[in-house]
């Protein structure tokens, strides 16, 4: 892992869903000139298959269009093609592959 973390928070937007005590999820966006990217969405295994990543990437849809953006993207690993579905299902299409040398990552977007 190279994420430069301190930056991260000090740079990016980054959400949290937290219930009761429990850190369940986090979403990690990024404004850019013409879209929001969606950097990082995580949900802890304990809390996974509940509902919450698709209750994050809605909150991201919204924070994007209070930004005023059209588009939200995102990418992920080729390899990971149950993330991959999980997008397309929310609406996203694939925009591009790029190939780089740990492998093939997927860019995606959807306009809202």
């Amino acid at each position: 892992m190279v994420a430069d973390y301190d930056a991260a928070v000090r740079n990016h937007v980054i959400d949290l869903l937290d219930i009761d005590t429990a850190l369940v999820a986090l979403v990690e966006m990024i404004p850019q000139p013409n879209h929001l990217l969606i950097e990082n969405i995580a949900v802890a295994p304990a809390f996974q298959g509940l509902g919450h990543g698709r209750r994050l990437m809605d909150h991201a849809e919204h924070h994007a269009a209070a930004c005023g953006f059209g588009e939200v993207r995102l990418y992920t690993n080729q390899l990971f093609a149950a993330n991959i579905d999980f997008y397309r299902r929310l609406g996203y299409r694939i925009e591009r592959e790029e190939t780089i040398a740990v492998g093939v990552i997927v860019h995606m977007g959807k306009s809202i």
